[in-house]
């Protein structure tokens, strides 16, 4: 394989990483959002140790109470959408790279 086409999957494959990243944080926004839910999934440890691996600028930034009882990690959400553009710009580099 040539250059720009082993750099075209390496590229596909981080898209790939990002959108599955980006879609477990949209399940796990959706899960908070309704009260009792984590603790029934044992997600507890994974959410306080999520929230401690985002830089600090913005983890608990945007923590509101939602109708359902649970809460809504605006955070969580921005981070997903990020992880959703980084897909999208290695997305359309590999394309560009073959």
């Amino acid at each position: 394989m040539d250059a720009r086409n082993s750099a075209a999957v390496a590229l596909n494959i981080l898209a790939y990483v990002f959108r599955l990243c980006a879609i477990a944080l949209c399940l796990l926004v959706i899960i908070l959002c309704f009260s009792g839910l984590v603790t029934r999934l044992g997600l507890v440890n994974f959410v306080v140790d999520l929230s401690r691996a985002l830089p600090s600028v913005i983890a608990g930034w945007g923590v509101i109470a939602s109708p359902f009882g649970g809460i809504f990690r605006l955070d969580y959400t921005v981070v997903a959408v990020v992880l959703f553009v980084l897909d999208f710009v290695c997305t359309r580099a590999s394309r560009a790279l073959r």
